[in-house]
């Protein structure tokens, strides 16, 4: 007989009560009425009207039983909490009187809310507050630390400066105060987000020539009205500043203060931000132990490879946050051979015991019953460990350990390189419990692949995160691009961005092609300076401005490559190769590693990348030029191959969580604001293609005519057109391209589109 399922048992249980709910209702039977009746009396007296959270609550907590087992033990906090929740509600609903059906007017807790608060009435009010305190303590022990040690540092010096009367409603205030900020957090980021979304929206349905568009910003929306002109204050603060020509006999020292003055103009500038606070991200686990449970497992590899003849003794252990590696040191093969010098007149004689060194092969080869033996999901052995003589077998925790990126910021190895003129990343911790952080400087542009919901997103959140916590907007810009609009647009609004989050795939080509530009304006800045590098750039008194540090970050590549892949192939290897000397650097994820989309151009021009868990050993290879990504275990484990490294580090990358990524951007948000050096890449890019156009020799357009006679003689001039044509050419956006597109296909002058995104063919081209 076929087993059921706990789901047909309670599709089962459904239809019989809804049967015999409609045998009631429709024949109403006194032996069913009156049970029914008696017992729904005796719920209301007992649970009053708690009897509705109470089923809510069990309902719950049935379903996570039968079908979510796992998730009832990992959301026990919830479980406990809306216990407490509940209980504490039925005792203060037992202070409350009120009419219910068939039982009229009794307290709205029934007997259960008198039996929380007790006989004695002062003793039942503690009861129920502290009830109330201990499912606020289970929901949200972090917000409980945080406002009461905020009300008690408050309090203390309201108590100094007041009376005793005034302190106790001030410290009420602030504790309600610092219970709503979250919340109130939550409202002013969504609030700026939607701003932020519906601005980039209008003005990408409604462009203006670039050298009259502002910064699309919430904050420039708001002061367009009052604020002149940026190039002509600019222009009248060099003005003011510049002083008069100075005598032929004095021009050194002039010269050379006006060299100095652009640094000194950047250090000063730079003085006035304020990094955030480490306190703003929650402290990390401490590191693991080696215990009881590791040496047998060391044991048990010991002997189930003995029993393949294979001896090797573990050396080490190192318990890391995903996996512990166990060092093994190789054995010997023992065999014996018979002594010719030593035979007795029986024929018999002695034998000589000798040995081999156990073979690295053998016990390469011994992995699958390695993994049987352990009952591990997949093991990785590393033959051997870099730098030592070891062969590394690293085994599954039976439960993993986030890592926290604060724990890696603290480490020793973290601080020393946030002292560098650099770009300092928290990556995360390694399989033996180091911290692994890295320069993206001496990356210098990092490739990111592997499957949906390994970790890729969160990578890229962590990598952020360390970079706006110890470097500020001054020295860093970043671009984020975000085609999917969930990821990275919490970042809305940091002074890092050189503009909003791109979530729209067709702007994201021009915007690169703006980075390249901006790209060839520093070397040439590079150039009249007589330097190599940025760094150098900076620290020379030639420098005629601050140079910062420029981070493009591309959530999910293969999207774009779907729209337009040429191009943003060609874009993305010409800003790989020539970008590291003047502080340009990439990082790119992607959830498909296959060939059409890491190409082997981006591959070449990427050489360190990271792999997160991957579905095959193709993707594998594809990604790291090896196997191994197959048998990641998620959620942040990967593996990391450096520029200066052969072989790949296997890491439990860092998590930030959302709560942390607020605090960090509320906290750059709420800064007091401080001009940077703007990064207006669509202007280099329009400057660029209008340069291209003049030099092919193209025929100018005439700004006064119509777009629709514009868009006739570009189909003139050309035997195919396309709507991306049209927005470089005429300077529009896309919707007023795809309308003067469709105009050109209803007027019978192009042909219909074979293919989106491809160039139409000119049917026949217009006399005027």
């Amino acid at each position: 007989m076929r087993r059921l399922l706990p789901g047909r048992f309670l599709i089962l249980a459904l239809l019989v009560g809804g049967g015999a709910v409609a045998l009631v209702v429709g024949f109403h039977p006194a032996w069913a009425i009156d049970p029914l009746r008696a017992a729904a009396e005796r719920i209301l007296m007992e649970l009053g009207a708690g009897v509705v959270p109470i089923a809510l609550w069990g309902l719950w907590v049935a379903y996570l039983l039968i079908y979510r087992t796992l998730a009832l033990f990992r959301r026990w906090r919830w479980v406990l909490g809306s216990a407490a929740v509940i209980a504490a509600l039925q005792g203060t609903l037992g202070y409350v009187d009120a009419g219910l059906p068939l039982v009229g007017t009794v307290s709205l807790g029934g007997e259960a809310g008198a039996a929380v608060q007790g006989e004695n009435t002062a003793l039942g009010y503690l009861r129920v507050v502290g009830l109330w305190a201990a499912s606020a303590w289970v929901l949200a022990p972090s917000l409980v630390r945080r406002v009461l040690g905020r009300t008690a540092r408050g309090s203390v010096q309201a108590y100094r400066r007041a009376p005793v009367h005034r302190g106790i409603g001030w410290t009420l205030g602030l504790a309600v105060r610092q219970a709503a900020a979250p919340l109130r957090r939550v409202r002013e980021r969504r609030r700026g987000t939607k701003l932020a979304r519906e601005l980039g929206s209008f003005l990408d349905a409604n462009p203006a020539p670039p050298k009259e568009q502002p910064e699309a910003t919430p904050e420039a929306l708001g002061e367009q009205a009052t604020a002149p002109d940026p190039p002509a204050a600019e222009a009248e603060a060099e003005a003011a500043e510049t002083p008069d020509p100075p005598k032929p006999e004095a021009s050194a020292a002039p010269q050379a203060a006006r060299a100095e003055a652009p640094r000194a103009r950047a250090a000063k500038s730079s003085e006035r931000w304020t990094l955030p606070s480490l306190d703003l991200l929650v402290p990390g686990a401490p590191a693991s132990a080696v215990t009881e449970e590791h040496d047998a497992t060391a044991r048990l590899i010991e002997s189930a490879l003995a029993e393949h003849s294979v001896e090797v003794r573990v050396a080490e252990i190192r318990p890391g946050p995903t996996v512990t590696m166990f060092g093994l040191v190789p054995g010997w093969q023992r065999r014996r051979r018979p002594n010719s010098r030593a035979r007795d007149d029986a024929g018999g004689g002695e034998a000589d015991e000798i040995g081999n060194r156990v073979r690295v092969d053998a016990i390469i080869a011994r992995e699958k019953d390695l993994a049987l033996a352990l009952a591990a999901p997949s093991l990785r052995i590393q033959a051997p460990v870099p730098g030592e003589s070891v062969v590394g077998i690293e085994v599954p925790n039976r439960s993993s350990t986030t890592v926290a990126i604060r724990a890696v910021m603290e480490s020793p190895a973290f601080r020393s390189l946030a002292e560098r003129d650099g770009l300092p990343v928290a990556l995360g911790l390694a399989s033996a419990g180091e911290p692994v952080v890295v320069d993206l400087v001496d990356m210098p542009h990092l490739l990111i692949a592997g499957a949906t919901g390994s970790g890729k997103s969160v990578c890229i959140s962590s990598i952020i995160s360390s970079l706006i916590t110890h470097r500020q907007p001054s020295d860093l810009r970043l671009m984020l691009v975000d085609p999917k609009r969930v990821e990275l647009t919490p970042y809305n609004g940091i002074p890092h961005l050189v503009t909003p989050v791109v979530v729209e795939p067709d702007r994201v080509v021009r915007l690169l092609r703006g980075a390249v530009q901006e790209m060839l304006r520093r070397y040439r800045l590079l150039e009249d300076a007589g330097v190599r590098n940025i760094q150098a750039y900076n620290r020379s008194p030639k420098a005629a401005e601050h140079l910062p540090y420029f981070v493009i970050c591309i959530d999910e590549l293969a999207d774009l490559m779907m729209t337009s892949g040429f191009d943003v192939e060609q874009v993305l290897c010409r800003l790989a190769q020539l970008g590291r000397a003047i502080g340009i650097h990439l990082v790119v994820a992607t959830q498909r590693p296959s060939v059409d989309v890491v190409t082997g151009l981006i591959k070449a021009n990427f050489p360190s990348r990271i792999a997160f868990a991957v579905a095959s050993q193709v993707d594998s290879r594809t990604i790291l030029d090896a196997v191994g990504a197959d048998r990641l275990l998620g959620r942040g484990d990967m593996l990391f191959l450096s520029s200066d490294s052969p072989k790949p580090r296997r890491v439990q990358g860092t998590f930030v969580s959302d709560e942390e990524t607020e605090r960090l951007t509320d906290h750059w948000r709420q800064h007091k604001p401080i001009e940077v050096p703007e990064v207006p890449l669509e202007e280099l890019a329009i400057a660029a293609e209008v340069a291209q156009a003049e030099a092919q020799g193209n025929e100018p357009l005439d700004e006064t005519d119509s777009l629709y006679d514009r868009a006739l003689q570009l189909a003139n001039t050309n035997g195919q057109i396309s709507t991306s044509l049209l927005q470089r050419r005429l300077r529009i956006g896309y919707p007023r391209a795809a309308r003067l597109m469709d105009q050109l296909q209803d007027e019978g002058i192009v042909a219909a589109s074979a293919e989106p995104g491809k160039p139409r063919e000119v049917l026949h081209r217009p006399s005027g």
